[in-house]
């Protein structure tokens, strides 16, 4: 973009899409408070979520397109794995994974007026970082209760790349996977650091890609067998970054 197209954006996010985005962001709270209320489903989060995040990117503006869509199984739930390259991340893989997702949250973002109290009754999960037993604990919990087109969500890297590059996987997401012997999809996330790395303030309209790849089974496997997971979702996502 030009400076003076740059500039323009800038004022659009600043004079427009921050108050929209709140407007949104509380109406969508509201909407799974009240569905959740009337008719006690946890599709209230399938209904919402996905909406938030598409009503969100249009405003940005941010376009999605995906590959393998095929590979999600709506009889299925999955412990799904990403690269983390910008917080467009998470508009892009709530709005077009196709899954109901539940997220693995700081203690503390409990503690959010609306924001926390939804994202606690659409069953995300809230970890105190410094007890990892409760964490892990409260992490299997979560994925036992998966449903059927549900899909308990991990960025293993941890925290996103500074310069774009995949960094190496923690082993948390496989040994949850393997504990509840449940599959592991992998998605590669492309396109949204050129719009948003990570420090950046101000996204960029543009494009970005999810591919979703074949899930990994992980019936019969042991813990121990959690690196050979974690490697074999690893060259999946950095197979679709290269391609």
């Amino acid at each position: 973009m030009n400076g003076l197209l740059l500039l323009l954006h800038r004022l659009w996010l600043l004079l427009v899409f921050v108050p929209l985005a709140l407007v949104v962001t509380t109406l969508a709270v509201l909407g799974v408070i009240s569905l959740r209320w009337l008719v006690g489903s946890k599709a209230a989060g399938r209904i919402v979520a996905a909406r938030w995040a598409r009503i969100l990117a249009w405003l940005l503006p941010l376009r999605v397109s995906v590959r393998g869509r095929q590979n999600v199984d709506p009889s299925q739930a999955y412990v799904v794995v990403a690269n983390h390259l910008s917080m467009l991340d998470i508009l892009a893989v709530f709005g077009w994974s196709g899954l109901d997702l539940r997220w693995v949250l700081k203690r503390e973002l409990r503690q959010l007026p609306l924001i926390g109290w939804g994202c606690q009754i659409l069953g995300y999960v809230f970890v105190d970082r410094s007890n990892r037993d409760l964490a892990v604990e409260a992490i299997n919990k979560a994925a036992g209760r998966l449903e059927p087109g549900e899909g308990m969500m991990f960025f293993p890297e941890g925290t996103r790349s500074k310069k774009g590059e995949l960094l190496a996987f923690k082993m948390g997401a496989f040994k949850t996977a393997i504990t509840q012997q449940m599959p592991v999809l992998p998605v590669s996330i492309v396109g949204t650091y050129r719009l948003m790395p990570s420090g950046s303030m101000f996204p960029k309209p543009g494009r970005a890609e999810i591919w979703i790849h074949p899930a990994i089974e992980t019936t019969g496997l042991r813990r121990l067998d959690a690196q050979e997971i974690a490697r074999q979702a690893r060259d999946s996502i950095n197979n679709g970054l290269q391609d």
